[in-house]
């Protein structure tokens, strides 16, 4: 974005040119919106005094030699359909910031150069892009499917440093079953407690990098032995005091048998004896993922989703010491055009895939990607109250969660080895070891019929070859950044929580090996802030209950869509909300004969029609599943009310992106096939 700084005060205050020269440096301010007018400093705001340095950055619409804001022309700008001026609490107008087109970005990938070019938009990709691009590295990112629509969709929702890692880093045998298991199976495994150290550190990252998306989570360890009170609690406040100053989370703490039955009603009594409370983070993945590609793109990136990679280009001939990689093939999934993209260094973060791009670089490579396969229930919230959490080893030595999560609880997961697969489901023997580990735990018994929706996702393990590869526990769970001939890199291992640590170590890795990339500064990653989250202070001085405030008092909205609204889109809610109260022209009733200025996807949960614009136009949403399942969630929480919602979704993005009466129904079929990889396996 541009930053638009008072006009009178720019050829007088060093500290204001300073701050232009350093915005202009890094190409962006970061804010994610142009200001327009600021009323606490009554101050015109323009950029005709550094028009000529900012043009690269500015809009094909914006004109800003002879455009000049205030009070009143804010009010007569003519603006693009689309774009809307936002007034902030205090007066101050803003043009909120808009992505480039799809098909600018078509176009720039065709006729452009690029320093880096990401293979793979999940978490570590995006993450890639956005370390790149903010180091001032010209960077491509392109996409098989839609951002997060493999593993980082299918996450157990957590920003965790990994309690059973810190368990194994003291135990051979996880869990011990007895006081005399615990001290025979003693040992120290410093690799896991490594494991454990950078990601706490990476959870602080996250917990701070989109706090609206983010929260603390209370997670509750049934106890049953009172032997197991001071080993839970030594190893919680070791948890704590591994994570140090920038813990972002409270500090776990020891609950007696009354108190755990009452802040979680639906455990079992028998057997209990107290309950340790642990804290960590929970996250929406797909729209965190999201939101680190759009910031990527804010920052300069282009990025392009439903890209194929059908090759790598390179020159010289593989073996010979000139051998090196310049490029990818790439194909539009949905018109089949076929172009090069240029760059000087490419990344691969393909997750599971990675094996496969890397084979393209040289063939003769071993695998190293062993994909493990977590499937996930979504049954009704009462089976676990709002605002807590449980979580317990398994027989097997496994952790299982059972959490609240966007309205609902969710259930996992599992750890079997699988091969590679774009759309993995769950089995029923997979489905039944998660309900019978939850009936081991609960008072009321979880059986089929509760649950909505069951998914998978595969773990992207990086072998050990110390280890046996059928066994996933074992498996590496840390990154690796590896490079075959040809100078390809590929980001492999690691976890959701690490992905801006791996995004790091990855690019710093192409900086050290590719004489052609020259940053113009050092990663700066980790103090960042995403899209969304009010850099610039103006909309509500990051305090993101102002957001639900305004949504409840000017759009007539009820909390719980309101809260919903805020903690998936952070202060772009607004944009949400006043494209909403465009859809809905007339006040609607709902079936309770309440009056309201908004229309629902689908009765019983929060999303609402206008998100499915607002994805398409602001959020490169392209397809009906990219809609259901990424951008809100609607295909992971309830697969039935997603079939229900699939028309609406389907009659608004005809509208939207110009689909003929063709595409429309092979997006109804696929739309169907993909729900069906979401929902309960046939008994």
């Amino acid at each position: 974005s541009l930053l638009l700084l008072p006009s009178n005060s720019l050829n007088s205050c060093k500290m204001v040119r300073a701050r232009i020269a350093s915005a202009l440096a890094a190409g962006v301010s970061g804010y994610g919106y142009y200001t327009v007018f600021h009323k606490r400093e009554n101050r015109d705001y323009t950029v005709e005094d550094f028009a000529s340095q900012a043009r690269d950055v500015a809009k094909p619409w914006w004109n800003p030699a002879s455009m000049l804001f205030g009070t009143a022309d804010a009010q007569r700008v003519t603006l693009p359909e689309g774009v809307h001026l936002l007034k902030c609490e205090d007066g101050t107008s803003i043009i909120p910031w808009m992505p480039p087109t799809r098909e600018e970005n078509k176009k720039a990938l065709k006729t452009q150069e690029f320093d880096v070019l990401v293979i793979g938009g999940g978490a570590t990709g995006s993450g890639v892009a956005m370390d790149a691009t903010t180091r001032g590295l010209k960077t491509a990112m392109v996409e098989y499917e839609d951002f997060a629509s493999g593993t980082s969709s299918r996450s157990t929702k957590l920003i965790h440093g990994g309690i059973r890692y810190l368990a194994l880093a003291f135990q051979s045998k996880v869990p011990p079953n007895s006081l005399y298991d615990l001290v025979t199976h003693l040992h120290y495994d410093h690799s896991m407690m490594q494991v454990v150290v950078n990601d706490l550190k990476e959870r602080a990252f996250m917990m701070q990098s989109a706090p609206f998306m983010s929260r603390a989570l209370p997670m509750m360890i049934p106890l049953h032995h009172w032997w197991e009170i001071p080993v839970y609690w030594v190893s919680c406040k070791m948890y704590d005091i591994i994570a140090g100053s920038r813990r972002s989370v409270p500090e776990s703490h020891f609950i007696s048998k009354s108190e755990a039955l009452y802040q979680f009603p639906t455990l079992k009594s028998e057997g209990l004896v107290g309950a340790m409370v642990l804290y960590d983070g929970q996250q929406n993945d797909t729209r965190m993922n999201l939101f680190v590609a759009l910031t990527a793109a804010q920052h300069g990136a282009t990025v392009l989703n439903h890209t194929e990679v059908m090759s790598l280009t390179s020159k010289g001939k593989l073996g010979d010491p000139d051998y090196k990689i310049t490029g990818a093939k790439v194909k539009d999934k949905f018109t089949g055009e076929t172009w090069e993209i240029k760059a000087k260094q490419v990344i691969n973060a393909t997750g599971p895939f990675s094996d496969s791009v890397r084979k393209m670089a040289d063939p003769t490579t071993h695998d190293i990607i062993v994909p493990a396969k977590g499937s996930h229930l979504i049954v009704p919230d009462h089976f676990s109250p709002d605002s807590m959490g449980s979580v317990w080893f398994t027989k097997d030595g496994r952790v299982l969660y059972l959490l609240p999560w966007e309205g609902s609880t969710i259930a996992g997961t599992t750890d079997i080895k699988e091969g590679a697969s774009m759309n993995p489901t769950s089995t029923l023997p997979e489905v039944d070891f998660i309900l019978s580990e939850c009936n081991r735990t609960l008072q009321r018994p979880l059986n089929h019929s509760h649950v909505r929706a069951a998914w998978a996702g595969l773990r992207p393990l990086v072998k050990d070859p110390n280890a046996d590869p059928n066994d996933t526990k074992k498996l590496s769970r840390d990154h690796v950044v590896d490079v075959v001939q040809g100078g390809l890199i590929s980001i492999c291992g690691g976890k959701w929580t690490t992905y801006r640590k791996m995004a790091e170590d990855c690019v710093s890795k192409a900086v050290e090996l590719n004489p052609e990339l020259n940053p113009a500064r050092e990663c700066c990653t980790s103090n960042m802030m995403l899209l969304g989250t009010d850099r610039g202070g103006l909309v509500c001085h990051q305090n993101f209950d102002k957001v639900v405030v305004t949504l409840r008092e000017q759009f007539d909205m009820d909390k719980l869509v309101a809260k919903h609204l805020m903690q998936n889109y952070g202060t772009r809610a607004l944009m949400v909300a006043e494209l909403a109260q465009q859809i809905a022209e007339s006040p609607h009733q709902d079936e309770k004969g309440q009056r309201h200025r908004y229309l629902k996807l689908y009765s019983k949960y929060p999303m609402l029609e206008a998100e499915v614009a607002f994805a398409c136009r602001q959020e490169y949403a392209c397809t009906a599943v990219d809609v259901l399942a990424r951008r809100t969630r609607l295909a992971f929480l309830d697969a039935a009310a997603a079939e229900q919602a699939l028309p609406k979704v389907l009659d608004i993005m005809q509208k939207e992106l110009g689909w003929n009466s063709r595409r429309k129904e092979q997006e109804r079929k696929d739309a169907l096939a993909f729900l069906k990889t979401m929902s309960m396996p046939e008994v």
